[in-house]
């Protein structure tokens, strides 16, 4: 599976299987304090240090990076190959799940709080979710924490007003190979779907439903987006990348204007505090592109 999209993929699994999670839930979580937190999901973890949790945690996923505080912590493994032997070993007394990987909580007999991931919404709402279970102060905390994330995101945010630019988000496909194969985007049900809409744009994908549905080149054309974002593993050749979209010629306005946007910030693939510098670096990118006229509603 290719670089970017292991990560996604490790996000948005059940999305293939068109489910619909709830907000949370919970399963035996302590009356008193958790004093020992593993977080699954990069995303989990930038909330926990975002509200001051972050000297509890004692593991988390191998895909985390940020903060950098989060060097220090044990590595679980990611979605696909979480370590379930060193889950035990570090003796959580709360394990924080998304969606998406709760079929863990059937195999583990460590206290739950699960939480949904998948959307802006969802991650907003996660912040009180997980501070009602740390006390009255990590509560307050945690609300003011959320009001300043809603805060950066509306200041991030376009003012509606201009016609929305169709926009492709490329989540993973296979580089270097001078053709546009095996592409997963994002669809309706991702986090991207309304960072693009925040931004002033349209995801041509929305149609499409699920959070990483996968295009043909045919699929692409008849899409016909203005705008190519394309999401990448720091380091990956960019010159060549942007070759295997000049293979699909001048059928697509965004290659034949070359109007592609490479993004290898891993907050471009993790909902969370760091979401409004996304929303903002796409605003920018459109801002000088584009007058208000260029594209269609």
């Amino acid at each position: 599976m290719p670089g970017v999209y292991r990560l996604f993929f490790s996000l948005v699994l059940t999305a293939f299987l068109g489910c619909s999670p709830p907000a949370s839930s919970s399963d035996s979580v302590p009356k008193s304090p958790p004093q020992r937190i593993i977080s699954t999901l990069p995303s989990i973890t930038e909330v926990l240090f975002d509200i001051g949790l972050g000297d509890r945690i004692v593991g988390d996923s191998t895909f985390t990076k940020y903060p950098p505080g989060a060097a220090r912590i044990d590595k679980i493994g990611g979605h696909l190959d979480t370590n379930r032997e060193k889950i035990i070993l570090l003796k959580p007394d709360l394990l924080i799940l998304s969606t998406e990987n709760e079929a863990l909580r059937r195999s583990l007999s460590v206290p739950v709080l699960v939480v949904n991931h998948q959307t802006l919404d969802g991650v907003l709402a996660s912040y009180l979710v997980i501070g009602e279970c740390f006390g009255q102060d990590i509560l307050v905390a945690a609300r003011k924490k959320q009001q300043e994330l809603i805060e950066k995101l509306n200041a991030a945010s376009v003012i509606p007003g201009k016609k929305p630019i169709r926009t492709l988000i490329c989540i993973d496909r296979s580089r270097g190979t001078g053709r546009i194969q095996n592409l997963f985007v994002a669809g309706r049900e991702s986090f991207l779907n309304e960072v693009v809409a925040r931004a002033g744009g349209k995801n041509v994908a929305s149609s499409l439903g699920l959070l990483a549905p996968m295009l043909s080149a045919e699929g692409i054309i008849n899409l016909a987006p203005d705008v190519i974002i394309d999401l990448q593993v720091n380091g990956t050749d960019t010159a060549q990348n942007v070759a295997d979209w000049q293979s699909l010629g001048n059928s697509i306005p965004a290659v034949k204007n070359r109007r592609i946007l490479t993004l290898t910030e891993d907050f471009a693939t993790i909902p969370g505090p760091r979401t409004p510098k996304l929303i903002e670096k796409i605003a920018q990118y459109y801002e000088e592109l584009f007058a208000p006229d260029v594209c269609e509603p």
